[in-house]
């Protein structure tokens, strides 16, 4: 853990708050704010880290621009060198000098600050994915077919809750152009998913809990995520069978239009 991570783990305790309180109040997922507190940085894309930071320290009662300025200091690795003068230890508190370093650095960043926070609030408030590199995913992937998945699950009879959903917007079946397919993907929690459509490159991105993404392919789609419990799937309008429980994992799923016949 490093010293940054360890001081707003301070921090958040001394103010008597839980990470399960951060997480209600921002809806971010609770592992992504264990991993900010552990200084594991690299789970997540830099645009959404930046973001559920400044969302951590702004809900525990710190200033957000303070954070995310040791924060950069610390990517840049001078975050150490400003530790190791003779002055005292830097915390969170805002001293006269603190705040007149962070206000000369603020002036000489503040074009750049600002296209980065209208980028994020682009992300969030129209729920876009954008391609992000496939080494998110450093586990080797075995493609697997949907029917199978389905069939595993039946004979180890393991129990699937799902959260319910508003889907009175899904329609009865309706019959697709030949070798046209549509995937609806609808979260009941907020989760990762990668979509890959026919040989097109992979879409990955967070799915909040409630929303919904449809994709279209001509043959085949495969589908990945964290939390298989997290997701329900309609293919052409028709429902599919639950993926698996909480926190299972599921890597290159094939879903094709024989999975409408089963």
């Amino acid at each position: 853990m490093n010293t940054f991570s360890d001081e707003l783990r301070k921090e958040r305790e001394a103010r008597g708050i839980t990470l399960a309180e951060i997480a209600k109040k921002t809806r971010i997922n609770i592992k992504y704010l264990e991993a900010i507190e552990q200084g594991a940085f690299d789970v997540l894309p830099e645009a959404y880290l930046r973001a559920f930071i400044k969302s951590y320290a702004e809900t525990i009662g710190l200033s957000a621009s303070e954070v995310l300025h040791k924060y950069d200091l610390l990517v840049s690795k001078k975050y150490s060198e400003l530790s190791s003068t003779t002055e005292p230890p830097t915390t969170f508190n805002t001293s006269p000098e603190t705040h007149k370093q962070i206000e000369q650095e603020k002036k000489r960043r503040h074009a750049v600050m600002i296209v980065g926070f209208i980028a994020i609030a682009a992300l969030f408030g129209l729920y876009l994915f954008d391609s992000v590199s496939s080494s998110t995913n450093n586990t080797h992937t075995v493609e697997t077919p949907f029917r199978e998945v389905i069939k595993e699950q039946e004979k180890n009879k393991v129990p699937v809750t799902t959260d319910t959903l508003d889907t009175t917007t899904v329609a009865t079946t309706v019959s697709a152009e030949p070798e046209s397919l549509f995937l609806r993907v609808i979260a009941s929690d907020s989760v990762w998913i990668t979509i890959i459509r026919d040989s097109l490159p992979p879409r990955t991105g967070y799915l909040l809990k409630g929303r919904y993404r449809t994709y279209s392919a001509k043959n085949e789609f495969r589908f990945s995520t964290d939390d298989a419990s997290a997701i329900t799937l309609y293919l052409n309008n028709v429902q599919l069978q639950p993926l698996g429980k909480k926190g299972e994992k599921i890597r290159q799923l094939r879903i094709t239009a024989k999975d409408l016949k089963q």
